[in-house]
């Protein structure tokens, strides 16, 4: 890396929201950066999900960026179409989609004379001094593998791929899933009238939240700031009095107890049916997996419209699918709500660093990293929301102000030296081993779920969300190897502590 004195150049991959909050802090800070986005617009996941009853699933204001507030919202848990509309907006009033190249997947990136060059789908080339993936972790879709998937007849799409030119009046529909995605297309096509046969392989817990309409009243308040931090912390106060504090998933207790037993207890409140009630009641204990939330699953799954199908499938047929009893249910529409690869990243671009060492050998053994933002040996390439984030625990944007806040003071640094950082093999190894030793205290090691990678490991945060700031400001400089512009490792200076920005 040998700036010769000019600002360090930032290639960022994903204009979704992690992509747009890096942009706004490069620019805040006179860095120069370039965008590439693979869809024709802005939003990441909110730009592809467009089905049915998409809501987001933590209160709107804790999804907002804290330095572009809005007062929109309709609903305590947006409807997609309305964050999307806020991504949109931000990025358009920030200037930040003028430095977009939309319908540009990156193919490839290479460390080449202490530069990152991105090979683009036309053949061309763009060179930076650093590169961050902002892909993502839930963008690489998880496509159905039944037999005779291709024979079917009617329409069918992943949830992320809805078809809005299909008129689903008359038609009978099938949904395959049972994650957020499912429980919320399920909803709101059984509210519509349609019928519905839900297929569910093993059900979820589902917490039941009324999602209430803000009032014109709140709107009008949460323009005052003092009024909105009160509202924001009687809020707070109500999700911890009905959902339990974060700790109840990450050490076991007494309170891990209660919330077990309020599962159950609202589980069998929603459904009088005792043979209906077991078979929705899940095997797994709740927290092991994301729980979905909902204010009316239960009562839908009811109607005489909805037909719940246990077990999963088997096959699919032309005319239908044919779930693990061997029953056939006709169909003219399924909708694979399936899923994403989580541990797919910045995939399918190839990463290739100094001495053709790639994330494919670094990952050989199943995905890690440095505090979700680095990988050893890969100088000037960094990740936001990687591998050991906490993506089931803290809102998005809180846990992109700590990253974000730690990776602008690394590219402070390099801009000094002059050299490409990466954390040592040495410090990564410490991080994930600390991490991997809270892990089996937590309700997420308990079941096999999404988090899990091929070694059997889940990759998620297990601490709290402060906790998950305090690792950036005690965050060690002597934890980075400095590369020259011939990869070639320098020695780093003498140990001392980033302070990450508020």
């Amino acid at each position: 890396m040998d700036l010769g004195g000019r600002p360090v150049r930032v290639g960022i991959i994903g204009a979704g929201m992690s992509g747009l909050f890096l942009a706004h802090h490069l620019a805040e800070a006179g860095i120069e950066y370039q965008i590439f986005e693979k869809r024709d617009g802005v939003g990441g996941t909110w730009y592809d999900n467009t089905y049915p009853g998409l809501h987001v699933d933590v209160i709107t204001r804790s999804y907002e960026f804290p330095f572009a507030r809005k007062n929109y919202w309709s609903k305590r848990y947006a409807p997609g179409s309305e964050i999307r509309r806020y991504l949109t907006e931000f990025a358009r009033d920030e200037g930040i989609v003028r430095r977009v190249r939309f319908n540009t997947e990156v193919r490839e990136a290479m460390w080449e004379n202490g530069a990152w060059t991105l090979t683009l789908p036309d053949g061309t080339t763009e060179v930076f001094d650093v590169v961050v993936a902002a892909t993502g972790f839930l963008h690489v879709p998880k496509r159905p593998t039944f037999p005779g998937v291709e024979d079917f007849e009617g329409h069918s799409w992943h949830s992320s791929e809805w078809d809005h030119d299909v008129d689903l009046r008359g038609k009978r529909v099938g949904v395959v899933g049972t994650g957020s995605s499912g429980i919320q297309i399920v909803s709101e096509l059984g509210k519509r009238g349609h019928d519905v046969k839900h297929f569910i392989r093993t059900p979820q817990w589902i917490q039941i939240r009324q999602n209430k309409k803000i009032s014109p009243l709140e709107r009008l308040l949460l323009r005052v700031p003092a009024l909105a931090g009160y509202w924001d912390r009687r809020i707070a106060k109500l999700r911890v009095a009905t959902e339990g504090s974060e700790t109840w998933r990450l050490v076991p207790g007494a309170e891990r107890t209660v919330q077990t037993q309020r599962f159950y207890d609202e589980l069998a409140e929603a459904v009088p049916d005792p043979v209906l009630r077991e078979k929705l009641t899940p095997k797994d204990p709740p927290g092991c997996k994301r729980i979905p939330k909902s204010p009316d699953y239960y009562q839908v799954i009811q109607r005489p419209n909805v037909t719940p199908v246990f077990g999963g499938v088997q096959r699919i047929e032309p005319n239908g699918i044919v779930d693990s009893d061997g029953t056939r249910h006709e169909l003219d529409v399924i909708v694979y709500a399936t899923g994403f690869d989580p541990h797919a990243y910045m995939r399918p671009m190839e990463v290739t660093g100094p001495d053709g060492l790639t994330v494919e050998k670094i990952w050989a053994d199943g995905v890690y990293s440095y505090r979700g933002i680095g990988l050893p040996g890969m100088p000037g390439f960094f990740l936001l929301n990687g591998p050991f984030a906490p993506v089931n625990s803290v809102a998005i944007p809180t846990c992109l102000r700590d990253e974000v806040g730690f990776l602008m003071r690394l590219l402070e640094t390099m801009q000094r030296e002059g050299r490409a950082l990466a954390p040592s093999e040495e410090a990564t190894d410490a991080f994930c081993d600390t991490v991997r030793a809270a892990l089996p205290g937590t309700t997420y090691s308990l079941c096999d779920n999404w988090y899990t990678d091929k070694g059997g490991v889940p990759i998620i945060w297990p601490f709290t969300r402060q906790q998950h700031a305090d690792q950036y400001a005690d965050a060690d400089v002597a934890d980075f190897e400095r590369f020259d512009a011939r990869g070639e490792l320098g020695r780093p200076p003498a140990a001392g502590r980033h302070r990450t920005a508020s």
